[in-house]
């Protein structure tokens, strides 16, 4: 006899993997798509992005834009996006944490977007897009009672968020330049918050990851247009 299907936590699963995609769009490099999202019925009062959708109506994603420079491009209090730029010892490790990123993107059929500009593997975005992907597709597999194929999806979250997603989100929530704007700071909070609250639920303790911002260059610049993961046939 087939297991038992739990539809209420299959529910449940979908809505957090929703809301993990629309923080990726929000992460990401503002463009026409999120101010039209924004604009969408019932995000005005959403407490993480009604901020943001308010700033998207009164000065449009340009708006946006500029405070995205500011706060994790060129600001002298900025904070880097991408995961491979925390941590003390991020110049050993980055080859190697973006070839684990595009091996985990490769086992579940995904493939970045050639056609237009992306931005790197390890940018936030990109990562909650992801793991809003896996949480889909073990909706999908437990709906079809495909238990093994589950397993082996939550088997990835777990490694995903030990390995990337759940050491360096906070850190950036955390920083004082987000935490005071009034945009970003309820956005990035939220994506801290739904990481953290992720980890919890599958008992996992990343190691965290600081950023260091005096040892970059502070006119480097890190933006671009957000990632697309398209299943690959």
């Amino acid at each position: 006899m087939p297991p038992e299907i739990d539809v209420t936590a299959i529910e449940a699963a979908s809505a957090r993997a929703r809301d993990l995609l629309l923080a990726s769009l929000a992460t990401a490099y503002p463009q026409a798509e999120l101010a039209e999202t924004l604009a969408g019925p019932g995000l005005c009062d959403h407490a993480a992005l009604g901020p943001m959708a308010a700033a998207s109506t009164a000065g449009g994603v340009e708006a946006l834009q500029r405070t995205y420079v500011e706060l994790f491009d060129r600001g002298r209090g900025r904070v880097s996006l991408y995961e491979t730029e925390h941590g003390r010892m991020r110049g050993l490790s980055k080859g190697r944490d973006l070839a684990d990123l595009a091996g985990f993107y490769a086992a579940f059929g995904l493939a970045l977007d050639t056609t237009d500009l992306h931005e790197m593997l390890d940018h936030v975005a990109v990562e909650l897009e992801f793991y809003g992907v896996l949480l889909l597709k073990q909706s999908l597999l437990s709906l079809e009672g495909d238990g093994e194929g589950a397993a082996i999806v939550l088997d990835a979250r777990r490694k995903f968020l030990t390995d990337h997603l759940g050491a360096f989100v906070s850190a950036i929530a955390q920083a004082p330049a987000v935490r005071g704007d009034p945009a970003y700071g309820p956005v990035m909070a939220w994506c801290a918050a739904m990481v953290a609250d992720e980890c919890a639920t599958l008992g996992v303790r990343p190691a965290p990851l600081d950023f260091f911002a005096e040892h970059r260059e502070p006119d480097d610049v890190e933006c671009g247009k957000h990632v697309r993961l398209p299943v690959v046939d």
